[in-house]
């Protein structure tokens, strides 16, 4: 994808969500059926969570499997979950293909899809154990959102490389022309270190974890998290689990 073709789609999107918002706050303010910018964004919101089955679904229906991970459907990763226009997700995976999604709205609020009843949940409907890597997660994000203020980096290794391209949200890939190793410092102590990928030439510069990353606790401990990405068009990933 060049260049300009990455500024247009960028730009759609953009324009999108400015467009969404300003139609529904002047309908607000001077159309008669009143509907308001909440309404207007609890619309939008139906339309992700629906987007979000039709991809799934899709998957299943051309491969007759669930995918190992959400990021082989182009969803953004986080420390610990998946992101879809700003909204969280994550799905636990069930027998003969069925699963369950979890998704977080704007407001915080978990609604949870069941693919054998077709249908949402406003509530926890579901009951599911804990992951059996929460403690690597909770490590990870301890290290992840430490205090910023007496942060520094550290650059290990710089170099161009044009293989690696960073997987966005909305099925977005920019491709980037460097990477670089990171290590993350508060005061002396070691918190994080991996590869990243970055595009200088964009403002502010994008800089997105690829591979292994280590992030450390403080008191001796080392979490460990593959961050999935794409090499010459294929995906890299490590199974969601």
């Amino acid at each position: 994808m060049n260049r300009k073709r990455q500024y247009v789609i960028v730009v759609i999107g953009l324009l999108f969500t400015c467009g969404l918002l300003a139609v529904c706050y002047l309908v607000e303010m001077f159309g008669p059926s009143g509907v308001t910018v909440d309404e207007g964004r609890r619309l939008h919101d139906k339309w992700n969570r629906k987007e979000i089955v039709r991809k799934i679904d899709g998957y299943i229906d051309r491969t007759g499997k669930l995918p190992e991970s959400l990021s082989e459907l182009g969803f953004e990763q986080t420390p610990g979950i998946y992101e879809h226009y700003g909204n969280s997700l994550w799905m636990i995976r069930m027998a003969d293909n069925e699963y369950v999604l979890e998704y977080w709205d704007l407001s915080g609020k978990c609604w949870q899809y069941s693919s054998e009843a077709r249908k949402w949940y406003d509530e926890v409907y579901f009951e599911f154990e804990p992951p059996i890597n929460i403690d690597t997660i909770r490590g990870i994000y301890n290290a992840y959102y430490a205090p910023r203020e007496n942060m520094r980096i550290e650059i290990d290794s710089l170099k161009s490389n044009d293989d690696v391209i960073s997987i966005l949200d909305c099925d977005f890939e920019l491709k980037v022309d460097s990477s670089a190793y990171l290590r993350y410092y508060t005061a002396d102590t070691l918190r994080m270190e991996g590869w990243v990928t970055f595009y200088p030439n964009v403002l502010p510069e994008y800089l997105k974890e690829f591979g292994v990353w280590k992030y450390y606790d403080g008191e001796g401990n080392c979490y460990r998290k593959f961050w999935n990405y794409k090499e010459n068009d294929r995906l890299v990933y490590e199974a969601d689990r």
